[in-house]
């Protein structure tokens, strides 16, 4: 399986997950919001190790080309990939054949990528936790 087809194959695991909602003609619509939520956690997560192990000092606001850039590509992705073209039904319809133990297997997988994406921004937040000037001093 190449990188952009389990691009999409985690994309069509979480519009599986979205389209047992009640709306579901939204359900590809909250898994792209899911998945942007993931790709910046995990970009949200390479800051943190960046502060914390290069650039103690480094500081991040909201409207700098350093968050700007980064969400504008994740966007421009993820709009190019699922909202322009309907590209990814046609993968849909495809891992929907798939047997079922296979998908099963993929659900396991994105699953633990999931959880390992969430542990890792958590721990990245740890890490900088334990090199702040504020934990652990008198500082008033």
């Amino acid at each position: 399986m190449g990188t952009i087809e389990m691009y999409y194959y985690f994309f069509y695991k979480l519009y599986k997950i979205t389209l047992t909602g009640r709306i579901k003609s939204l359900a590809s619509w909250w898994a792209g919001v899911l998945i942007m939520g993931l790709e910046a956690s995990l970009l949200l997560s390479f800051y943190n190790y960046y502060e914390v192990f290069v650039d103690r000092n480094a500081e991040l606001k909201l409207l700098s080309a350093k968050v700007l850039i980064p969400v504008a590509a994740i966007f421009i992705i993820n709009h190019f990939a699922f909202d322009r073209t309907e590209v990814w039904k046609d993968y849909a319809a495809r891992f929907d054949r798939w047997p079922r133990k296979k998908n099963q297997k993929g659900s396991w997988i994105v699953g633990i990528i999931i959880g390992l994406m969430v542990l890792n921004l958590v721990f990245s937040y740890y890490l900088m936790s334990l090199n702040s000037p504020y934990i652990g001093s008198d500082y008033q």
